[in-house]
């Protein structure tokens, strides 16, 4: 048993070598040792001298796509829930009707304090004939001031019960209007969290909607960077699900840092007609200071194994070179500015 587990791990330590001895090029053709080339032996060599760049510094942040106009409806009431008028996706237009509450009892109520504001008005009528009838009757000095006064106060008295009648009809309707459900702008239902023959209380969360036109990105970016990123500014994004790239204008910059992100909150309009969720994953790019970086031309650099080379002229002669490069083959390691790189190196071997 044992004899087998060591086998097993000399099989496995051979494998990890030979694994590192092709990483460093060792089963590739060797690299000749440097300055055995001439340049003068290749009369159509060609070269490119290689020189710093000014390129911008670029910061990558994730965001996310969210609703600028969005809404929970909530009941007002308690009531039962007697007829439900959309589905989630539906697209409804300001004012329509989405879910019907019972409104019997309500119905009432308002034709009560209807009724009870007619009398009111009645009364009131009464009550002002009778004032100036008494107030003529003063006049001529055929009644008493004592009189007048009691005719004034019962008008005064009538006017406020009819205000306080109008009153009642007035929040009997209200709360009548809050039985019908109705959508507060142009949108697209994404949640339905009641169904026919639920109870609503009030404060309860009956449906979600959004206006899918009015979509914006939402973005965390560090306080490294938040000095690079202004009010009216605009942002390249991305969207990859939808492969969609963009301006967006900066219209929203959280004026407070996030204590445990040290990021502030920013938020994007977005240029794009396409239609988009919320929700959606995002890339935001922020340009910030600038930089002098090495960039080498793609056709200068060749591969032993999983390591990069290019072939300089120096002194007359060509030279192998390891080199460590970046993205976009700029250089962190191995190449200089001034340097002379051979072109299409593996030509010249």
């Amino acid at each position: 048993m044992k004899h087998s587990k060591a086998v097993l791990g000399l099989a496995l330590f051979s494998i990890l070598g030979l694994m590192f001895l092709y990483m460093a090029g060792y089963f590739t053709e060797k690299l000749p040792e440097q300055g055995l080339k001439q340049a003068t032996d290749f009369p159509q060599l060609e070269t490119v001298s290689v020189s710093q760049q000014t390129i911008p510094v670029s910061y990558e942040f994730t965001g996310t796509v969210a609703a600028e106009q969005k809404a929970i409806i909530s009941a007002r009431l308690t009531a039962k829930v007697a007829e439900v008028l959309v589905n989630v996706g539906s697209v409804v237009k300001q004012g329509d009707v989405l879910m019907r509450l019972e409104s019997t009892d309500l119905d009432a109520r308002v034709q009560q304090t209807e009724q009870a504001l007619s009398s009111s008005q009645a009364r009131l009528n009464a009550a002002r004939k009778e004032y100036r009838r008494i107030k003529e009757l003063v006049t001529k000095k055929v009644l008493s001031q004592s009189q007048f006064d009691q005719a004034e106060s019962e008008l005064k008295t009538a006017q406020a019960s009819f205000k306080q009648a109008q009153a009642a009809v007035v929040e009997a309707e209200t709360t009548f209007g809050f039985s019908l459900i109705t959508a507060p702008f142009d949108g697209l239902i994404t949640q339905k969290n009641a169904n026919m023959g639920d109870t609503a209380s009030p404060g309860m969360q009956l449906l979600s909607m959004y206006n899918p036109e009015k979509l914006q990105l939402q973005v965390n970016i560090s306080e490294a960077q938040i000095r690079d990123v202004k009010l009216g500014s605009h942002l390249v994004y991305q969207l990859p699900t939808y492969d969609i790239e963009g301006l967006g204008e900066v219209v929203e910059i959280t004026p407070a840092a996030d204590n445990s992100s040290r990021s502030f909150v920013v938020k994007l309009n977005m240029d794009t007609q396409s239609l988009v969720f919320p929700g959606v994953y995002a890339k935001v790019v922020v340009q910030s200071d600038e930089q002098q970086v090495l960039i080498l031309p793609e056709n200068t650099v060749y591969h032993v194994g999983q390591l990069d080379y290019v072939k300089v002229v120096k002194d007359g002669a060509i030279h192998n070179r390891l080199v460590q490069l970046a993205d976009n083959y700029q250089v962190r390691k191995g190449v200089s500015s001034g340097d002379e790189l051979v072109l299409n190196p593996l030509e010249y071997k």
